[in-house]
């Protein structure tokens, strides 16, 4: 251990001691007790964790199964037991926000010590996340049907809320301290069965407002997740909870191909059942085409270059999400080829990463080479992300600027200083690079190259180019005459309908 690190660890075991802490791992098995100073030096989370909650460590010796992975049903049954017999709303929350900060040291500690691969965390961080939604639904139903009734079809069918992770929660690798993208769907209209009868679309919406303060709302405990429902329909201008009818309206009328490739990480995280028919007839056809979809190429160049440009722009040299060679352009070759060819190849449709690489290189769209570089690339990139996440249970993809903070990353990686582990990491994302600039669109450079500093039409309207570049990047796209057509997009940008807002927002 590194002097930097030593004397932080000294310093974390101090605080940890003058809690009355330390003296609960007097009787802790030796391999959680050994492993202390080790977590304590990666992580004020959770010394500090420790200081605050006066039963966490032995509720971590007790009951922390931290010598295992735990899957979703065993995480929902601990959780309920968290949450049992709370009178009331305040005390829920506050019960749902205690247990995880339990269970995220749980997880941090196994992770930090070495006992749980990459995917091993990434699942069960996105285990939790599963059975606390689930948990505030069952809550806000109940609390919202006490009063309004139970939600039912016109035919007196019981209708639930189906929230729908995205991102990498709809992946199953929901990274330690990430925000979650959630989308709101209920099946069909009606209104509630209750005396003080509601149409279903309010009710819903009462219950999604419910559901987001209880998940996001920040208290005297923290918060449970910051919620993020920029994804749904027509974004922040558009409805919080929205019927399948209308879903599936916009994706045909208002659907872009930008969405298509957020869509691809869909999963229902309540509501299975009635999501399993909103899937099949709306969501799939949406996302995969059925034909070989070279079509949707023109937008992802476009989506390639605008990724370029911002990390060009932006000083994103150490973000390791955002960062040349980061995690986002592993994701964007992985979906891309979903786009591309997932409708003709049913094994890669799915939301998982690193559940599609394998069958990319199987299938022949990957050379076998590159999937594996990438698939490395992903779990180192992923592994320091957590790592800098678990520091201070803080939203963070940047690595440290000081040379402290950074040591603790390396120690926190396993290296024995900064330089070894910035070499494994520029080596990564160098391969990254490559693939990126390479394996995908090689190709596209030389196409867009008649028109300097504008890649596509896309990137001319987000930019707000000049009337002349704007025209010039329609002409090439095949417009007859660019110049009319510029025009009139110039008029429409300016419109009413515009500024308010009515138009898909960019994932980012």
């Amino acid at each position: 251990m590194r002097t930097e690190v030593a004397a932080v660890c000294e310093h974390q075991l101090t605080k940890v001691r003058e809690s009355g802490a330390l003296a609960a791992f007097d009787a802790a098995a030796p391999a959680l007790r050994e492993s202390l100073p080790r977590v304590l030096a990666a992580s004020d989370f959770i010394a500090e964790s420790l200081g605050r909650d006066a039963g966490l460590a032995n509720w971590l010796i007790e009951e922390g199964a931290w010598d295992r992975a735990l899957g979703a049903g065993e995480m929902g049954r601990r959780l309920a037991l968290a949450l049992a017999d709370q009178p009331d709303l305040a005390g829920f929350m506050a019960a749902l926000r205690r247990q995880r900060l339990r269970e995220m040291v749980r997880i941090a500690w196994r992770d930090l010590a070495g006992w749980a691969a990459v995917p091993e965390t990434l699942a069960e961080t996105s285990a939790f996340a599963d059975v606390a939604i689930e948990a505030a639904v069952e809550y806000a139903s109940r609390d919202l049907a006490r009063t309004w009734g139970e939600p039912r079809s016109v035919d007196g069918e019981p209708q639930p809320l189906v929230v729908i992770g995205m991102g990498k929660l709809g992946g199953g690798e929901l990274n330690f301290s990430s925000d979650i993208d959630l989308i709101f769907v209920f099946p069909e209209k009606g209104e509630t069965a209750g005396t003080r009868s509601i149409d279903n679309e309010d009710f819903f919406t009462r219950l999604g407002r419910l559901v987001i303060r209880v998940l996001g709302e920040r208290t005297a405990e923290g918060i449970v997740f910051r919620v993020d429902m920029r994804l749904r329909p027509f974004g922040d201008s558009g409805p919080l909870t929205a019927s399948a009818v209308f879903l599936d309206n916009y994706l045909q009328t208002h659907g872009r191909d930008w969405e298509r490739y957020a869509w691809i990480k869909a999963r229902a995280l309540t509501g299975r059942e009635a999501w399993k028919a909103i899937y099949a007839e709306s969501v799939r056809p949406f996302v995969y085409r059925r034909y070989l979809d070279f079509g949707v190429f023109e937008s992802l160049r476009e989506m390639k270059a605008l990724i370029e440009k911002e990390v060009a722009r932006r000083d994103l040299a150490e973000h390791v999400k955002l960062g040349p060679g980061g995690i986002r352009e592993i994701e964007f070759i992985v979906q891309a080829f979903q786009l591309i060819r997932g409708g003709q190849d049913r094994r890669i449709q799915t939301q998982s990463l690193l559940t599609v690489l394998p069958q990319l290189a199987g299938g022949k769209l990957l050379p076998v080479r590159v999937a594996q570089e990438l698939e490395a690339a992903y779990l180192f990139l992923r592994r320091i992300e957590n790592r800098l996440q678990m520091l201070a249970d803080a939203q963070t993809h940047a690595i440290p600027a000081d040379a402290p903070g950074r040591e603790r990353i390396a120690f926190a990686m396993g290296f024995a200083s900064w330089e070894a582990c910035a070499i494994e990491l520029d080596a990564h994302r160098a391969r990254v690079t490559r693939a990126f600039q390479e394996v995908m669109f090689a190709r596209h450079e030389a196409q867009t190259a008649e028109v300097p500093g504008v890649n596509g039409i896309t990137e001319a309207w987000l930019r707000n180019a000049p009337a002349a570049q704007f025209a010039a990047a329609l002409t090439m796209r095949g417009f007859a005459d660019g110049q009319q057509a510029a025009r009139m997009l110039e008029e429409f940008r300016g419109s009413t309908c515009w500024r308010r807002g009515c138009w898909p927002r960019s994932p980012n």
